[in-house]
């Protein structure tokens, strides 16, 4: 329902088109947390009865080159993209920083927000800066867009452990190879998914052939070193023994030096060739220092040692025993999806349906709850049926309506009163915490988004950016690996008998099915209950977490 990204950059020539948008501005170089606050406000917004394109207006200069120092990159450019693509983005302008610097707050505000863009809606950090030398701030934004009747949306900071999430604190945990809370900040897991290279092939020789990636100068620079990693390639999850590095060892062998630090992956489960391809592979764990082995027999060793040191951070021995994460589903879990349906019937009535008496609102709204189904529909037939037994000759396309419901039905997000209060108490045990949630993609991340759940989490997995679906176990499977956790010590909370009970349990994992409505349905051996409360007195006190 959703089309592909269009990115609009200076060298392609194409002229963006005369629609109204709402703009987020920043540099977005992570799309972490806090950028996906502010990028939020600029999806599915509506303004006097006009939609209004999500635009992102950035620059396509990294930060490195717009920075003193160093600040690479956290995310390629590939995985930023589809990042925005499952948020709902329509719009990525990357202009020209150098086209733009001179211009005073005023001059952006008029030549660009309302020239360029047509903005009807901006969203911007608490800490932005424009203009000439950085001269506005969020403040001057606000008065300067007032003179063109453009709304502005300052967003707050969003704080993850009393700290603002920022670029620069994500960036200072990947360089000390902190990657496992650097991937809660940026919402997802920290991954390398550059193209495959030719290497040397000194892996072969050593029985331990790796996947090349040369990381890109302006990319950040993990600490140098070897990392647990959780590869993902041809529908599977593997463990991986990653070197991010200089490759000390064969330094000095012809061929052995390398300009740019590399990162070299041996899936030790994989065989296959794999040149080319843009393989993604997540850090999991740092396991040690980048180090010179005095011969390629004692490199050889203790790369089969990294190896099952790898297998038991990813996947686990088999003999872990205790609770070390608490997993999640969303709708009828953590959110009372019928409460939040009932909100977005009151404002699709009320858009298209004004006319209608108080009752006959009530009756069309207790039809669209009925035959939705808790949401287990094919959604163009189901409005269609309903166009069709209201006689609403003049509706819009199903698909138009569909679409909008994709984007609004998240905005009235209604979590269950004891959820945010559970979830920080399961960190407070210290129990590491993630979703997996089915659904389209841009509808089950604006859920996350908007009701501020996400940064609870150490993980978030949607089904429609997966392509993989609950109840097949790899869905778990793969979620589990990317939080260095055995699916043996997750806890996976879910209302649904097949997708998450029977799903989670061929994983490996303990379902405990919550039924929060006392539907008539027990699944059997399956710890059971009726609110998230009730979590609380089936886990321990505090997690087994070791180091």
């Amino acid at each position: 329902m959703f089309e592909s990204l269009k990115v609009y950059h200076p060298d392609s020539g194409e002229r963006l088109p005369d629609r109204p948008r709402a703009v987020a501005l920043g540099l977005f170089d992570g799309i972490h947390l806090g950028h996906r606050a502010v990028i939020s406000q600029a999806i599915g917004r509506e303004i006097g009865g006009c939609q209004l394109a999500s635009c992102i207006y950035t620059f396509f200069q990294p930060p490195t080159s717009l920075y003193k120092e160093k600040a690479g990159e956290l995310c390629s450019p590939a995985q930023k993209k589809q990042v925005l693509q499952s948020m709902g983005v329509e719009e990525l302008v990357e202009a020209d920083f150098e086209a733009v610097r001179s211009l005073t707050p005023e001059q952006f505000v008029r030549e660009i927000l309302h020239g360029l863009l047509n903005a009807r809606q901006v969203s911007c950090g608490f800490n932005y800066r424009f203009g000439r030398g950085g001269a506005g701030d969020a403040a001057e934004l606000a008065r300067l867009c007032a003179r063109w009747d453009i709304r502005v949306v300052t967003v707050p900071a969003v704080e993850v452990e009393g700290e603002p999430v920022s670029s620069s604190r994500i960036r200072r945990l990947v360089e000390q190879g902190e990657v496992r809370e650097a991937s809660r900040l940026l919402g997802r897991a920290f991954c390398i998914d550059f193209p495959v290279v030719t290497g040397q092939k000194l892996g072969r020789v050593l029985g331990t052939p790796t996947i090349n990636q040369p990381l890109p100068p302006d990319f950040v620079y993990p600490r140098f070193g070897v990392y647990a990693s959780c590869v993902e390639t041809g529908g599977r999850v593997y463990h991986g023994v990653t070197n991010v590095g200089m490759r000390p060892t064969v330094a000095d062998r012809p061929g052995g030096p390398v300009e740019q630090p590399l990162t070299e992956t041996w899936i030790p489960d994989f065989t296959g060739d794999l040149y080319g391809e843009e393989v993604p592979v997540s850090l999991v764990k740092f396991l040690r220092p980048e180090r010179k082995f005095s011969s390629l027999e004692e490199l050889k060793e203790r790369i089969r040692r990294d190896g099952d040191e790898a297998r038991t951070a990813v996947l686990g021995s088999g003999r872990e025993t205790g609770i070390r994460a608490v997993l999640f589903d969303f709708d009828d879990t953590l959110q009372n999806r019928p409460a939040a349906f009932k909100k977005y019937t009151d404002f699709f009535l009320e858009k298209y349906f004004p006319a209608l008496s108080a009752e006959q609102k009530e009756q069309r709204a207790e039809e669209m709850l009925q035959r939705n189904n808790g949401g287990y529909v094919a959604y163009l037939e189901y409005f269609s049926s309903l166009f069709e037994s209201w006689k609403w000759d003049d509706a819009p396309p199903a698909e138009d309506i569909y679409r909008e419901f994709q984007l609004r039905f998240p905005e009235y997000s209604t979590l269950f009163s004891d959820a945010v209060p559970v979830l920080k108490e399961l960190r407070r045990r210290g129990f590491r915490l993630g979703i997996i949630t089915n659904g389209p993609s841009v509808q089950q991340n604006r859920k996350l988004d908007v009701s501020g759940v996400r940064p609870y989490m150490d993980i978030a997995v949607v089904s429609g950016d997966e392509q993989v679906h609950k109840p097949d176990p790899e869905i778990f499977r793969r979620t589990a690996a990317r939080l260095g956790i055995p699916c043996s010590c997750c806890v996976y909370v879910g209302d649904h008998p097949v997708n998450d009970v029977q799903g989670s349990l061929s994983a490996g994992m303990k379902p405990v099915y919550i039924n929060p409505f006392y539907t008539p349905v027990h699944p059997q051996g399956v710890p059971e209950i009726h609110t998230l409360t009730e979590l609380l007195n089936l886990l321990p006190g505090q997690s087994e977490l070791p180091e």
